[in-house]
């Protein structure tokens, strides 16, 4: 009875090591995506085809979106080992609803991806507006210089 206590014991610690070493190979966690994690990250990425959303990044690599009255923000995990966050809040007339979905790491970075490829669309975009108004109106002071010159 004693020697089979030990080597259930044994078992189980070398169980507990293995686990241990396995997490410090294989850190990345893969999960199956819930039907949950499917629409929000479905609902992310429809905002972001909207061109009357909002988009916003900060230096800790929170992303956000803001329409009406929803506000999806994207905490990503960065180095660790963690899961990322979306965050949806819906504030309405009826009242106000927060969910959280945590999101699998090659999901998150698909989503990141997706964002920051938007977010480079709208700023080359603005950019280009820009532009185009600066030499519209560098061409009506032209415009304008050159008339005042003839007379």
């Amino acid at each position: 009875m004693e020697i089979n206590y030990r080597i259930k014991r044994l078992k189980v610690r070398w169980r507990r090591f293995m686990r241990r070493f396995d997490k410090g190979l294989y850190p990345q966690k893969e999960y199956r995506i819930s039907p949950y994690q499917e629409k929000g990250m479905r609902l992310w990425r429809l905002m972001l085809k909207d061109q009357d959303s909002k988009l916003g990044v900060n230096t800790y690599g929170v992303r956000q979106i803001e329409k009406d009255n929803l506000l999806l923000v994207f905490q990503s995990a960065g180095n660790s080992n963690d899961d990322s966050v979306l965050t949806i809040m819906d504030v309405n007339d009826s009242g106000n609803n927060v969910y959280e979905l945590y999101i699998g790491t090659r999901q998150a970075a698909s989503i990141c991806e997706a964002f920051d490829m938007e977010m480079n669309r709208r700023m080359n975009r603005a950019e280009s507006a820009k532009r185009f108004l600066i030499e519209s109106d560098l061409d009506r002071l032209l415009k304008i210089q050159d008339e005042r010159i003839k007379k």
